[in-house]
């Protein structure tokens, strides 16, 4: 049995990106691109807003987690030095953010998020290559 192909693959060179409607303009692909992280913050605050009426440290461990993955991400993904210095920053912020709650919740749990961190950091220099 044989499939036809109706509309050409992405990976054909000659082919313009298309849409529903037809070509896709660089406009209407940064328009797009806009809306959709508008809509993405709308709802990333949708949820935070939802679990902060639940409790507080629900909301604010939610967005201290998401700022931490945040900073993790832009330090992997980023080749610039200054870019890495922000990830790293942004994600011990988070991190030192979500402690403090810890903290202030139950005292055991904020000494359980250091000694995690001392074995993440353990772990990491002794896998180090190079020296």
């Amino acid at each position: 049995m044989t499939t036809q192909r109706t509309q050409p693959s992405n990976d054909d060179p000659v082919v313009a990106t298309t849409d529903i409607t037809g070509p896709v303009l660089p406009d209407a692909k940064i328009g797009r691109e806009a809306f959709g992280l508008l809509l993405l913050s709308f709802g990333v605050l949708g949820g935070l807003g939802a679990l902060g009426t639940l409790h507080w440290a629900a909301g604010l461990s939610a967005a201290l987690i998401g700022l931490c993955a945040s900073g993790v991400l832009v330090r992997r993904n980023s080749k610039h030095r200054w870019q890495q210095d922000v990830g790293a920053i942004t994600a011990f912020g988070g991190y030192a953010g979500q402690t403090a709650v810890l903290f202030y919740l139950l005292p055991p749990l904020g000494w359980l998020a250091i000694s995690i961190l001392a074995v993440a950091a353990g772990l990491w220099m002794s896998s180090a290559e190079g020296a």
